[in-house]
């Protein structure tokens, strides 16, 4: 298992932008997960490659759709590696 470190605020842009270069490193969105309700937050995972592994990460929200939202912007990103495998469904899971 490798795990690659991203502030949270580069995930976000991945999220929002489709990709992202960090120390000459260009990360690109594969597939953007749904968006689930926690109390009054919203989150989201992001899966995106670097070309080579797939990893996924999670982004989280506050606010409306009606007035802005707020996304969490805390230090590193808990980002995982993954690989998409055929279970009963096709589905991302951790490696």
């Amino acid at each position: 298992m490798t795990n690659v470190k991203l502030p949270q605020s580069e995930l976000n842009e991945i999220y929002s932008e489709g990709e992202v270069e960090v120390n000459g490193v260009k990360y690109s969105e594969v597939e953007i997960g749904e968006w689930t309700q926690e109390g009054k937050y919203q989150s989201a995972s992001v899966i995106f490659t670097d070309g080579e592994k797939t990893y996924r990460g999670y982004v989280s929200r506050s606010g409306s759709p009606f007035t802005d939202w707020h996304w969490a912007d805390y230090g590193d990103a808990d980002i995982v590696e993954v690989e998409k495998r055929e279970v009963t469904i096709t589905k991302w899971v951790r490696v």
